[in-house]
């Protein structure tokens, strides 16, 4: 394994691939036993400068782009999320419903709406199964993850909207 190591950080360098993904076409093994090996062979941290991982392409991508990056989720609590323009996000409101699939957050987060095409990087929660693409999809804000442009978001977005969080009655004890 660590011979596949060596040799996916080569044809990385020769071709400018990921060596992650490489080592894991080579082997067919998964994620949870390649990244390991390529992390931990010498030419990882000697030659890592001639490379670029997966990670290193979408840091570069967020960089050159002008203005603020939001990262957006389908879910409060998805980990797939995508980043996008500011001004790409539009219809901002607040909302305890979920796109896509519609489910109830535990409290009220800000959303807004996004083309299923305009991402710059990451996933999302959305297939474009049910019909040629763009749609135009509602995503959640969450403050975790963009707390350098949270600012810009907060004059983009309502805030003076933001809704009052109810308080649940205690229920009454019965008396035996």
């Amino acid at each position: 394994m660590l011979q596949a190591a060596g040799d996916a950080i080569e044809r990385a360098i020769a071709s400018g691939d990921d060596p992650f993904e490489l080592m894991l076409a080579a082997t067919g093994e998964g994620p949870n036993v390649c990244v390991p090996y390529v992390q931990l062979h010498p030419f990882f941290l000697e030659k890592r400068a001639q490379f670029k991982t997966k990670e290193d392409r979408r840091r570069d991508a967020l960089a050159a782009e002008p203005g603020p990056v939001v990262w957006v989720r389908r879910q409060f609590n998805s980990r797939r999320h995508a980043a996008y323009r500011l001004a790409d996000v539009d219809g901002w409101h607040w909302s305890n419903m979920s796109g896509g699939v519609m489910r109830r957050a535990n409290r009220y987060y800000l959303h807004g709406y996004v083309w299923c095409d305009a991402m710059i990087a990451g996933t999302i929660g959305h297939t474009c199964k049910h019909g040629p693409p763009p749609h135009r999809i509602k995503v959640c804000v969450t403050k975790k993850g963009n707390e350098k442009f949270w600012q810009a978001i907060e004059e983009a977005a309502p805030m003076d909207k933001k809704p009052e969080p109810r308080r649940r009655r205690k229920r009454a004890r019965r008396s035996r």
